[in-house]
């Protein structure tokens, strides 16, 4: 209930009029449903019913409305969402008004004063308007909102280590993002001079009433996502682009000196070249040829590896595609690993060095130690994306 009071105050706040218009258009169609049904039951049946007798039912109808509508949240993504979920919304909007009143009716001993008929026919009237209401009346807002904000837009989810390197993304494909949906740090207001929503039920309200065109999944972490909101927005019509990558090799800039007595310079600068924040550096020495490290993956923790010093194979497998191996042999080459992908580091050369940069504090319970356990948990990944792919599809 709070969460549902909640998600009617953002769309207040963030649908404005448009929101309003839809409660507005709904009492009208209730009004009308009522005068309809009592005029055609008076007309044509010989009682002693007047409409005047029938009024208090259509202020406790309108009650109940607004019972249904916040409690049921039956106007949740209704700007956006399909007419086979509309035709669903609005049928369940309806059995719930209708439940309810008669429950009021049978309690209160209010039906001896009309006939329960009205009734009946009124909802089956509203149920109609209200449908054919709601398609029509989002055809001409859309038009109305698509030709005041020209520019593509799109919703970016991710979390606070890629959405700078997301924003970028989307800019690259002329879109304008207008909210962030982070994953962690949710208390950051801003980033970019963008929007952060501060929870789901603002997500949904930004999706329904901005026109949104695009929700962009940036990185590995879409699993963190809760499946209800990628559901809501297929029930909107609105595809989601995830862009995954396992791991890329990054070129670490590096600076050589007129006097090769004086050696080069290697150097990586926040934000610019790493597209997280560094929350933890740790590095690896006096270590001997052939030693063999690793042998885990992670749940949230994106790792940049790179080596000053000697030569270190880093054999890479994400569950599929087993064995790939990226040489890091030179101080110039960078390795970004996302989460969950399985790792083994081995030394081809005594006293080689490894430098690790991390988007994680440590912590155990992050880690996937047992191969099993990931080769279940890169299972989950693909059975996401392949649910993805399909109401895409859709």
């Amino acid at each position: 209930m709070r969460q549902n009071l909640r998600s009617f105050k953002n769309k207040i706040l963030i649908g404005r009029g448009s929101f309003l218009s839809f409660i507005l258009l709904d009492l009208i169609c209730l009004v009308l449903a009522n005068v309809l049904a009592a005029n055609l039951y008076i007309s044509n049946t010989y009682t002693l019913y007047k409409f005047e007798n029938y009024r208090p039912i259509v202020f406790i109808m309108m009650a109940v409305y607004f019972f249904a509508t916040i409690c049921f949240d039956t106007l949740i993504i209704v700007l956006r969402r399909i007419i086979r979920v509309e035709l669903i919304e609005c049928a369940k909007h309806v059995a719930v008004s209708f439940v309810v009143v008669s429950v009021i009716l049978f309690t209160t001993k209010t039906g001896a004063t009309f006939s329960r008929a009205i009734v009946y026919t009124a909802y089956i009237i509203y149920f109609v308007l209200i449908v054919a209401v709601h398609i029509i009346w989002k055809k001409l807002l859309k038009r109305r909102i698509v030709k005041r904000d020209k520019k593509k837009t799109a919703l970016l989810m991710t979390t606070d280590r890629f959405a700078y390197e997301g924003i970028e993304e989307l800019a690259k494909e002329g879109y304008d993002v207008t909210n962030i949906y982070l994953l962690k740090n949710i208390n950051i207001k801003e980033i970019e001079n963008v929007r952060v929503a501060r929870n789901i039920q603002e997500v949904e309200a930004v999706l329904c009433w901005e026109w949104i065109d695009k929700v962009f999944i940036y990185g590995i972490d879409r699993l963190a996502i809760p499946d209800d909101l990628i559901k809501r927005c297929f029930h909107m019509g609105l595809s989601i682009e995830t862009v995954e990558f396992d791991y890329k090799i990054l070129d670490v800039k590096t600076v050589a000196n007129k006097n090769p007595k004086l050696g080069e310079l290697s150097f990586l600068e926040g934000k610019r070249d790493i597209p997280f924040p560094i929350r933890r550096v740790y590095w690896i020495t006096e270590t001997e040829a052939d030693l063999h490290r690793g042998f885990h993956a992670h749940k949230l923790n994106c790792q940049l590896l790179f080596c000053p010093y000697g030569k270190i194979d880093i054999i890479l497998d994400n569950g599929s595609d087993k064995e790939k191996t990226v040489s890091l042999d030179e101080p110039n080459k960078g390795l970004l690993l996302m989460p969950g992908l399985w790792r083994e580091m081995v030394w081809r050369k005594d006293g080689s060095v490894l430098c690790v940069l991390a988007s994680e504090y440590y912590d155990e319970h992050e880690y996937i130690r047992d191969y099993d356990e990931f080769i279940a948990y890169r299972k989950k990944v693909e059975v996401t994306r392949n649910t993805i792919t399909t109401w895409n599809e859709v």
